[in-house]
């Protein structure tokens, strides 16, 4: 396969994973050294052959989002790349229940971790997050409660010169919408973290995680005046359960603004620990 038809490739399985992203998250992950003219030229290009189509964002421009055609779907869907670890609605459904936004963000989420990878020479590829997993309380009854994070990340990182895994959930949380949704989802990672194990011994989590991930909150259309609120009253509302609040004592959180995570990169000291003993912020390996 060449270097071209690779990045089809590439590109294709991102839209199959993601639902909905911007030239600019696709150029990020897969353009290379080039500009961002070849990315678009390679849209268009898909676009002809009947593979992908866009939607415009008049809200951003008039930016365009790409999306996978029925055609493109059915061609993605023989990728190995593209399949999940477990089973996801049709695209379409996706973005239509999570609406553009959040995708897109998620995408904003995404280049931010890739991108400080590859300048620490840290491994986080285009893959590497999923978004939308779902994972059932009880592994003995998939088809009962479940907690579905807005995307699930693996990283390798560096520490004192070796290479470490880490893990970690990703929520989104609008604080302008209030905080009940967003404790809501914390209630049910905890859920997750306190599933006895078979034959109540042990712990469920055991048998996924030999650590179970990180629990990473990003605030998105948050002032950085408002920084400090938003994140006291997610923690008030989160501390109100009595299993969260066990989950947040024992498992690395954190909260940070879209925007800082973006502009200084999610190693940055732009993450809240969301935490009784109110740290002061750190990056997100610190946690």
């Amino acid at each position: 396969m060449n270097g071209e038809l690779e990045t089809d490739h590439d590109v294709l399985v991102t839209l199959a994973r993601f639902s909905l992203a911007t030239a600019e998250h696709l150029h990020q992950l897969h353009g290379g050294q080039a500009g961002i003219k070849q990315t678009t030229n390679r849209m268009t290009r898909l676009r002809n052959e009947g593979l992908a189509e866009f939607v415009t964002l008049p809200q951003a421009g008039r930016a365009k989002a790409w999306y996978l055609t029925e055609a493109g779907s059915a061609v993605t869907a023989t990728f190995p790349a593209a399949r999940r670890p477990d089973p996801l609605v049709a695209p379409e459904q996706t973005a239509l229940r999570l609406g553009r936004g959040h995708l897109l963000t998620l995408g904003l989420v995404h280049c931010a971790f890739v991108a400080d990878a590859r300048a620490r020479g840290e491994g986080f590829g285009p893959g590497d997050l999923t978004p939308a997993p779902e994972h059932p309380v009880d592994l003995a009854d998939p088809g009962g409660p479940a907690y579905r994070p807005a995307a699930e990340l693996a990283y390798t990182a560096t520490t004192d010169g070796r290479r470490r895994r880490l893990r970690a959930f990703v929520e989104l949380h609008r604080p302008s919408t209030g905080t009940e949704q967003a404790a809501e989802q914390l209630a049910a990672c905890a859920r997750l973290w306190q599933q006895p194990g078979p034959g109540g011994t042990g712990w469920a989590r055991e048998r996924r995680w030999r650590t179970f991930p990180a629990l990473l909150v990003v605030l998105t259309g948050t002032q950085a005046s408002a920084l400090g609120t938003a994140v006291e009253d997610l923690l008030l509302a989160a501390e109100e359960n009595p299993a969260t609040a066990d989950l947040l004592a024992a498992v690395p959180a954190g909260a940070a603004r879209l925007e800082d995570l973006v502009r200084h990169g999610p190693t940055a000291t732009v993450w809240h620990p969301l935490s009784e003993d109110r740290r002061q912020p750190c990056g997100w390996t610190q946690l």
